[in-house]
């Protein structure tokens, strides 16, 4: 038996949504100024070809075209109703909807859940009948839909007016109607076509992820767009993301609503540890999305996409004519992640017999700016052809800079031509004004060839890129990690519960994690000699499901040397406990082997409401949530995962042994974290929090062992 960590998502055949027979319009209006008459006139302006069916007992006709009083009214095949109605008349024209056989609607008007506890119930009311009438939904409150080919315009407002979008192989799921519309309009204006757009709304029943699930399953959509503003369910997002991911169709994602941090209880450092986006970007690596940060980005990667180059690693080769160009990008390529790889001996000697000495032919190569002339063309494509062919070099950027005029045209041209040669993205950077090199831009457009207005923008693109070909590469793993095989699972009490250190540590042994040895001496036991097993020096900490942190108070003591040492110890830590937490119930003191060559760890869970259980990783000890040096994946997740998490602490050197330190057991801490991440799924329904702090982790071949844990139970 295995378990999937993926949500389930219902299946919707969405032909008969993006090509209706007909489009019926429930309120349909001939005021311009009203929604049920903007979607009429935007369906006879883009020249649909089946029904228009207005809908409104006040008119005989609208626009030339009859007008029934009714749905049921309605005489020709209607698979799709856009319905401009108030909140309070939608749940009985959705009823009439599903008695008509029309499989879809599209509630453009708010007043639903928006507006608070009534509208709420209208909502709910709606979907009910949604469900009984066998109608899908798009909505409420949202603008609608196009599907640019076949020419649907079921929508209003801003997706009917101008620019006029034109057929491609972009779709795109947006939560918001203004600015979502807006990132649409901008990538219309880049030249970017679309097939489908979908303003999604409340997402009362269709939601982002089925929408991008039908976007893969869509042969005319290459390139998939969602500007989200909440993820509602993060294991059907995940699903989606990784659907899309397995068909090789890239989803790019620009997420908002990023810095407002949830409330979370601080029982646990990992809690204090872990904001929504930190779970949210956790979730995007680990299902290929590609996340960008603003419209301009946004439409910079759309555009290399659309153009179907694919990187296949982060290897970058430059080559332009200005210095300080080449620095710019540079440094934005640090900041992407991307190489500036050595070039090989091949490439280095064509660039030798082709650039002038005087320019560097170190990786970004300067040609320098007077280089760029009718005697140098077939030099400077020589070399391009070069950089291009370097089987080191991922993806190519030029950095013309101010070329111009003709100049600018024969490099075009000549781009053109070279990269025929290659699949390779070729990226440009001009700072020349667009009227000062119509030409040139014409042909890099024509030839889907994207120019940039900056070097960063340039290097961004390309790190974009080059984190799609680092998914591609793990996509059999990624799709794969999802499912976990069952396991016996350990025994946990009834209900909801905080289980002290010692009982967290059986639950962890339970499941094969290790853990330090412990004896636990009971409350109100005398402590005499060391308990048997152990040996000197060992730790004494008190034992209390009321204590979270317990060194806070003082209730633990460290390299307790002998039986006398040993009977203090277990004095003082009681003594501090009732100082401390003078309410807490004890469950007595714990007695530990010291562990003195490890070095601290921590693993955490939270149990997120969107994603369910997501582990963090980190440095241990009382520094976690000072240093914020700390990674998150989404349980569960396999070893090669795991060493990634390792891999992105910038403090991840201490675990290669610096300063005469050994090397740490890399593959047991990685072990550990898979271990961990498969309980917490397994045990979803049962653990709320989990802390293991510190893990400490041994040299190579010595293990990681947790030292103190604690679980808190739903």
């Amino acid at each position: 038996m295995t378990q999937s960590a993926t949500a389930s998502m219902p299946g919707s055949d969405f032909a008969n949504l993006f090509n209706p027979r007909g489009v019926a319009v429930v309120g349909a209006s001939s005021d311009p100024g009203r929604p049920g008459a903007q979607t009429l006139l935007a369906l006879e302006r883009h020249g649909y070809q089946g029904a228009i069916c207005p809908v409104n007992p006040r008119y005989p006709d609208i626009r030339g075209k009859k007008c029934v009083a009714s749905i049921a009214d309605i005489g020709e095949a209607c698979d799709v109703a856009v319905i401009a109605l108030p909140a309070a008349q939608v749940a009985a024209a959705i009823e009439q909807c599903g008695r008509k056989g029309i499989g879809f609607a599209v509630v453009l008007g708010g007043g639903f859940r928006e507006i608070g506890a009534e509208g709420i119930i209208l909502e709910d009311r709606m979907l009910k009948q949604a469900r009984a009438s066998g109608v899908r939904l798009i909505g409420p409150n949202c603008l609608g839909y196009v599907n640019v080919r076949n020419r649907v315009y079921a929508c209003f407002s801003s997706l009917t007016r101008e620019p006029d979008l034109k057929a491609g192989p972009v779709s795109a799921v947006i939560q918001s109607g203004g600015f979502g519309n807006s990132l649409v309009v901008h990538a219309a204006l880049a030249g970017i076509g679309f097939q489908n757009v979908v303003a999604s709304g409340n997402e009362t029943d269709i939601k982002a992820p089925e929408m991008i699930r039908a976007f893969v399953d869509d042969p005319h959509t290459r390139v998939i767009l969602a500007y989200l503003e909440g993820i509602g369910d993060g294991r059907a997002f995940m699903a989606a993301a990784r659907y899309a991911l397995a068909a090789g169709k890239p989803l790019v994602v620009l997420k908002a609503g990023n810095t407002e941090q949830g409330l979370r209880a601080a029982a646990s450092h990992t809690a204090c540890m872990t904001g929504p986006y930190d779970i949210c970007r956790a979730a995007f690596r680990q299902c290929g999305v590609i996340e960008v940060h603003d419209i301009d980005d946004t439409i910079d990667l759309l555009r290399c996409l659309v153009a179907g180059r694919f990187a296949r690693g982060r290897n970058v080769g430059v080559l332009g004519g200005s210095g300080g160009a080449a620095v710019n990008f540079s440094d934005a390529a640090d900041t992407a992640g991307l190489n500036l790889a050595p070039l090989g001996e091949k490439t280095l000697a064509v660039l030798k017999e082709n650039l002038p000495s005087i320019g560097s032919l170190q990786n970004p190569i300067d040609y320098t700016a007077s280089f760029l002339s009718d005697a140098n063309d077939m030099r400077f494509l020589n070399s391009a052809r070069a950089m291009l062919a370097d089987p080191d070099i991922h993806q190519l950027a030029i950095l013309a800079a101010l070329t111009a005029g003709e100049r600018f045209k024969y490099l075009a041209q000549g781009l053109v031509s070279v990269s025929k040669d290659s699949d390779k993205p070729v990226l440009v950077f001009s700072s020349t004004p667009a009227d000062a090199a119509v030409a040139g831009l014409e042909i890099l457009a024509t030839e889907k060839i994207p120019v940039m207005s900056s070097p960063r923008r340039a290097a961004t693109a390309m790190g974009k890129l080059a984190d799609y070909a680092d998914a591609l590469a793990r996509r059999e793993r990624l799709v794969a990690e999802a499912i976990v095989a069952e396991r016996p699972l350990p025994v946990l009490p009834a209900g909801a519960a905080t289980l002290d250190e010692h009982a967290a540590k059986q639950v962890l042994s339970g499941f094969g994690i290790t853990v330090t040895h412990d004896v636990l001496i009971p409350a109100g036991t005398a402590a005499g000699r060391l308990p048997q097993g152990l040996n000197f020096p060992v730790a004494v900490k008190i034992v209390s499901k009321d204590i979270a942190h317990k060194s806070d108070i003082g209730a633990v003591k460290l390299n307790v040397a002998n039986d006398q040492g040993l009977a203090s110890a277990v004095a003082e830590v009681i003594a501090a406990a009732c100082k401390g937490a003078p309410k807490a119930q004890l469950g007595g003191v714990l007695v530990s082997e010291m562990v003195t060559d490890g070095l601290e760890a921590i693993i955490g869970v939270v149990n997120d409401p969107l994603f369910g259980p997501v582990v963090a990783f980190g440095l241990g000890g009382l520094l976690a949530e000072v240093l914020h040096d700390t990674t998150y994946r989404i349980a569960p997740f396999g070893l090669d995962t795991a060493r990634e998490m390792i891999g992105e602490l910038r403090a991840s050197a201490l675990f290669s042994g610096v300063r005469g330190q050994a090397p740490r057991d890399i593959d047991a801490l990685a072990t550990t974290l898979v271990m961990v991440s498969e309980l917490a799924w397994l045990m979803r329904d049962r653990i709320a929090e989990m802390d293991i702090n510190p893990v400490l982790v041994r040299p190579i071949g010595q293990g990681a062992i947790a030292a103190d844990a604690l679980i808190i139970l739903k």
